[in-house]
């Protein structure tokens, strides 16, 4: 009788520790277009905080020693990435994740107060704080500020982006209506746009891209189009307009651009990213409002790695949410 006792009692144990392990959960098989097209975009998955850079198993050894404690987004907002490792803007710091070594970090606690767009050059990052109304570098192991750009023209530096030909860093400041192109030392190098609606001019520039002929893309949010400038800063040409169809936009909010040349554009009152060609043609989109898998709640950044990893940050649902372009 005692044998059978203890074998229930084993038994009981071993559904309750079964009841109580982490599900890992698999992401969904989701892809765009829908079949029969070819897919082109494939949902990989999300991140929602520091747990997320450790392996699975890394994170059941977690979860059986009790120190589960996690550090997740309060309001990100900008996004790079490079050679495995994401960094995300939010509220006085920087989230680093080293996916290869299962690391997470906070950087620049010490310096930052609103940090915004974000950018990487070698082993520098570069990141604007709208409330500091500059432009930070920073050492991209130890996070300590190395340099600092803008203190006098700057007010409102929301996107950046860096053009590693040319050593340049991109800066489109929402509230001047400008964008200034600094050195990757820091040395101001020219700027320009105005206030406006006219070719050239902007109404809160939010974001930037730069491609590999040193064109710059620039989301001229409150015009609801992007304009393309060559690596001098002369017009070059316009794609979308205002509207609620496919290849107008709502509020255009950031802009990547992956291997091919295809212009992605992420729109935060439709939930969605589209896809462009050179010449404005709408070839994709993907996303709806929400906070399901590839649904967005005010997507604030988008940045494509060179891998043609996708990364979302999904601000109001605080994630970040990973996708593939598959050539």
């Amino acid at each position: 009788m005692r044998i059978k006792k203890f074998l229930a009692l084993i038994a009981l144990f071993m559904v309750s520790a079964c009841a109580t392990q982490p599900v890992v959960e698999r992401p969904p098989e989701l892809y765009w277009p829908l079949p029969p097209e070819k897919p082109r975009i494939k949902f990989v998955d999300t991140i929602i905080g520091s747990l997320d850079a450790k392996s699975n198993l890394e994170k059941m050894k977690s979860f059986f020693a009790g120190s589960s404690s996690e550090t997740k987004f309060v309001k990100p907002f900008g996004i790079a990435a490079q050679g495995g490792k994401m960094y995300v803007t939010d509220i006085g710091g920087i989230h680093s994740y080293d996916f290869a070594v299962g690391q997470f970090d906070m950087l620049g606690t010490d310096d930052l107060r609103v940090p915004t767009g974000i950018a990487i050059s070698g082993e520098r990052l570069f990141v604007g704080d709208v409330a500091r109304k500059k432009v930070y570098g920073l050492d991209i192991r130890s996070g300590k500020v190395i340099l600092e750009m803008g203190r006098q023209e700057l007010d409102s530096p929301a996107g950046l982006a860096v053009d590693e030909k040319r050593k340049r860093l991109v800066v489109a400041d929402a509230r001047k209506h400008k964008i200034f192109v600094y050195s990757t030392d820091g040395i101001l190098l020219f700027s320009f746009g105005t206030s406006g609606s006219n070719p050239g001019e902007f109404v809160i520039p939010y974001a930037v891209a730069v491609d590999h002929e040193g064109r710059i893309y620039v989301v001229d949010s409150g015009n609801f189009r992007v304009q393309i400038f060559d690596e001098k800063g002369t017009y070059i040409k316009s794609i979308g307009q205002i509207g609620m169809s496919p290849g107008t936009f709502a509020r255009p909010k950031g802009i990547a651009l992956d291997s091919e040349g295809h212009i992605y554009v992420l729109d935060a009152a439709f939930g969605n990213f589209q896809i462009f060609d050179y010449d404005g043609n709408t070839l994709l989109a993907v996303g709806t409002s929400g906070n399901g898998p590839a649904e967005f709640m005010l997507p604030s950044s988008i940045y494509i790695d060179d891998r043609d990893q996708i990364f979302i940050v999904d601000q109001l649902n605080k994630r970040v949410q990973l996708f593939q372009y598959l050539k």
